[in-house]
This record gives structure tokens, C-alpha cells and sequence, in this order.
């Protein structure tokens, strides 16, 4: 089974992590939401939505096909402090596996972190990406080589959760999900 972990941290981007976990749910993937903080599960989201994750950060140590690392802040300067989530980001890297950012967490967590490097393409958020140094102006960017998604913003982040489904569930899912959903490009 497809699996993906998405990270929750107090002050995420509420519709950055709600997007991602919802779309992959629709298209058969098993998620695992992960409360990025010092204990327990809950937090709170940027616009006041409190969250029961499944798990602590500290708690995952399985294998995922993608991590999806949320905007907002102060939610994407936690994920950048967070020893156990850039350890998971480095295997997972390492591995080859997807790695998805959106907003301010591309270059707040990403890029500061030497995940997204000068020869990986990638947006984000303006004002918040200026450590990403190929830079591209787009709303959704996916950089096959180093299997990096990442989105600009808010306004983005169903256009984004598509494309986290497309790499790890293919073309045909994604089709599917987008017609039951009556999305059209």
C-alpha cells in the first residue's frame, strides 16, 4: 500500500495539510498525520483548527513514499526545528523517495536544510523561499530528478495535493479523484 506522512505543526497553513491529506485519502493512500511537537498528538493550525494527529513526529519510523511538509508560521519554522523530522527528510532523500513542501516550508525547512540545493528547482511562498536558489515562479513545481514537489501557496495547494497523487499513485488515480471531485485543470 501507498503510504504518505504529513506533518502538523502548530501554526501550519490549515488548507496545506487538510488539501494534501484529503486528496491522497480520496486516492487510496494510507496517511499518516504526524503532530510535529515536543509531546503528544494535537495541535493547532494557523487559523484556529485543532488537530488529533495518529502520531507524534517522534513516533515515525516507518518508510513512506512521501512526506508532505505544510506552510505557514509560525508551523514551517517548527518543522525546521524539528531533529526528528529532518532526520526522517534525510532518509527519505537518501532513499529517493518523494519529499513535498508547500508555501514557506520549501525554503524555511527544505532548502535551509540542504534538501532542496542549487540544481533542485522549486517554488514558494515570496519572501519566504529567497534561500531557494532555482527558483521558479510557478504554482505547483516538480523536480523528477530529486522527486521534490512544492507548491507557492494557499491558493495552490489543490493543484499540489494532485500532484503528490500523481507521483505516488499514478496518472489514472489522479484522473479519477479529480473527476469524483469535479475538478478540471
Amino acid at each position: 500500500m501507498t503510504t504518505a506522512l504529513i506533518c502538523y505543526a502548530n501554526g501550519s497553513e490549515d488548507i496545506e495539510v487538510t488539501a494534501p491529506a484529503d486528496i491522497l485519502t480520496r486516492g487510496g493512500v494510507k496517511v499518516t498525520r504526524a503532530a510535529v511537537c515536543a509531546h503528544g498528538v494535537q495541535v493547532t493550525l494557523a487559523h484556529g483548527t485543532t488537530v488529533l494527529c495518529d502520531k507524534n513526529i517522534a513516533d515515525c519510523q516507518d518508510a513512506y513514499d512521501v512526506i508532505v511538509i505544510p506552510g505557514g508560521l509560525p508551523g514551517s519554522e517548527h518543522c525546521r526545528d524539528c531533529a526528528p523530522l529532518i532526520a526522517l527528510l534525510k532518509q527519505q532523500q537518501a532513499a529517493g523517495r518523494f519529499i513535498a513542501a508547500i508555501c514557506a516550508a520549501p525554503g524555511f525547512v527544505l532548502a535551509h536544510h540542504g534538501i532542496i540545493t542549487d540544481k533542485v528547482q522549486a517554488t514558494g511562498y515570496p519572501g519566504c523561499a529567497d534561500n531557494i536558489k532555482s527558483y521558479v515562479s510557478a504554482g505547483v513545481v516538480y523536480d523528477k530528478d530529486a522527486k521534490i514537489i512544492t507548491g507557492k501557496g494557499p491558493a495552490f495547494s489543490l493543484p499540489f495535493a494532485y500532484q503528490i497523487l500523481t507521483c505516488v499513485a499514478g496518472e489514472a488515480v489522479t484522473a479519477q479523484v479529480k473527476a469524483g471531485m469535479h475538478y478540471t485543470d
